[in-house]
């Protein structure tokens, strides 16, 4: 299977849809989130050549394929300062946008299409550290990745991914102390792919979102896979390893810097000039979901100056499980100017 290994030493496992031999095409280019991996993403390829799309889907670190962390790095993600930790941060962005680089050479992908980057859920937080590397980058990197990239996609991205606070009386089932610590895994996976009955999404207030109550005619995707279905598309190991310390309150002052740094700063999306920022989400996702869009939405910045612009797009009574969006994703995508 295709790897790409950085000057570093740094490998990435990445799949493949393939080139598609008529004409330019637009790439599409993927990070996962927590416990679920590329393989998550391989219902799409299908779709990929009818619809003029290559699609590649990385692994990040300690995923299959892809390198481990250091004992020393692992240090710093489990007890480091915010200084570390932020720099640490910093480095797997540097390390994305290089490895950008290097697909973009080593499988000449066409500049007329150009790239989508997709954050998929807490992918968001290693996308936008990619975004907001680039004034870090030698300048003929820099150059390059701006010109190539035109879309930025926030695919279903929790609050934790631009490292928001809680709200008091808030859970996930990592923090729930009805669920014991070995059952919280699972217990994710269930709450995480479920469908949820929220109330009106327009007021923006948190007394119409849920933390518990789903569709009971609606059983969670993950509930649907067989064994080895699951087992193709998910590790969880990482979440021990890093994920669920990134994803929680350690991380929350680096990743909220790094979302301001990337998303609202003047200089950082002056450099990836003409590229399009979109926050995409479904109706029927977790709460902290549709609360981490409603930050995006609100958030005076973004509505002042027309250059912070970021678009958003709701799918009506979708889940949070892109096996779910296999068919619905190809229409946001176009709906979201990925062909323009």
């Amino acid at each position: 299977m295709p790897s790409l290994t950085l000057n570093s030493g740094v490998e990435f496992f990445y799949t493949d849809s393939g080139v598609i031999t008529a004409g330019d095409y637009i790439t599409l280019v993927i990070i996962h989130g927590h416990t679920f991996h590329s393989g998550t993403f391989q219902r799409l390829n299908p779709f990929a050549e009818p619809n003029s799309l290559r699609i590649i889907s990385l692994n990040r670190r300690c995923y299959p394929g892809s390198s481990a962390f250091s004992a020393e790095e692992l240090t710093i993600f489990s007890e480091g300062t915010e200084a570390e930790r932020a720099s640490l941060l910093a480095q797997q962005g540097r390390d994305l946008a290089l490895f950008l680089e290097g697909l973009i050479d080593e499988l000449s992908l066409p500049r007329t299409g150009g790239i989508g980057l997709i954050g998929w859920s807490m992918g968001a937080i290693f996308l936008l550290s990619l975004i907001a590397s680039v004034e870090t980058l030698p300048v003929a990197t820099r150059e390059k990745l701006s010109s190539f990239v035109h879309t930025v996609v926030l695919l279903q991205a929790p609050s934790l991914a631009f490292g928001l606070p809680t709200p008091a009386g808030w859970l996930i089932p990592h923090t729930d102390p009805t669920i014991a610590a070995e059952a919280r895994g699972p217990a994710f996976a269930k709450w995480v792919s479920s469908y949820f009955v929220h109330g009106d999404l327009a007021t923006h207030n948190l007394d119409h979102l849920t933390y518990s109550n789903t569709d009971p005619l609606k059983v969670s995707t993950i509930e649907r896979l067989k064994p080895e279905e699951l087992f193709a598309i998910a590790d969880f190991a990482p979440a021990a390893q890093y994920d669920n310390i990134v994803g929680l309150s350690p991380f929350e002052g680096p990743v909220f810097k790094q979302t301001n740094k990337a998303l609202f700063d003047v200089t950082v999306r002056g450099a990836w000039s003409g590229t399009k920022f979109w926050n995409v989400y479904g109706s029927a996702e977790p709460w902290n979901i549709i609360y981490a869009a409603w930050f995006l939405e609100d958030h005076p910045r973004a509505a002042d100056a027309p250059d912070l612009a970021i678009h958003f797009k709701v799918i009506d009574g979708s889940n949070h499980f892109v096996r779910e969006l296999a068919l619905l994703s190809f229409s946001v995508l176009v709906e979201t100017n990925l062909h323009l």
